[in-house]
């Protein structure tokens, strides 16, 4: 395991998956086309350097990856308010293990580039690991799964937004202390550069 925790930013409105989280340790990974952004799995290359065969591969390869998104900061403002509800969600501070999945952090310099005589075997993973500068805020790592749904983890730390409801605090420290009272329970401050442990 890493010492350096990630971030998972959600909304808690499918508290189920909040739950699910919790109690088996893992965090669900998606096909490429089901993410955010729509240049996602794009890239670049000479006409007529990469032949149909290739191009196809590079295809199935693509839509055989699973990934999870992941950031490296917990207080990004940005990220609170398009992942985690507005600061009503969570950011889900968790370890994985390295050795046990590839990791790797986001290539901000845009779209990747394929020449014909550099595809390798991890090519749609070098892909799938460039996004547009735009993006940049996010501070990506993404972990690649190929056989199944999920990256088994070990969550460490719960951070609540700053203006969840009282009510939903309460559930959630509840829940924490029922499953697995060692997972610090944190609450934001008025400005996510300063938090308070409850």
């Amino acid at each position: 395991m890493s010492d350096a925790l990630l971030y998972k930013y959600r909304g808690i409105q499918n508290f189920k998956n909040f739950v699910d989280i919790l109690m088996k340790n893992r965090l669900y990974a998606s096909v490429y086309k089901a993410l955010n952004d729509p240049m996602e799995g794009q890239y670049y290359y000479n006409k007529g350097e990469l032949n149909k065969h290739l191009l196809r591969k590079i295809r199935d390869d693509k839509g055989d990856l699973k990934i999870c998104s992941l950031s490296r900061k917990k207080d990004n403002e940005l990220m609170w308010s398009h992942y985690a509800d507005g600061h009503h969600g969570i950011a889900i501070g968790v370890e994985i293990d390295r050795e046990a999945y590839d990791v790797r952090p986001v290539d901000y310099t845009g779209l990747a580039y394929l020449r014909g005589n550099e595809i390798e075997h991890d090519s749609a993973r070098q892909i799938l690991s460039h996004k547009l500068d735009v993006w940049r805020y996010e501070e990506e790592e993404r972990v690649f799964v190929s056989g199944g749904d999920f990256v088994n983890v070990t969550v460490r730390e719960v951070i609540a937004g700053r203006v969840m409801s009282n009510y939903d605090f309460g559930l959630i420290r509840d829940l924490i202390y029922k499953i697995n009272p060692a997972i610090k329970l944190i609450k934001a401050a008025t400005f996510m550069d300063t938090t308070e442990i409850l």
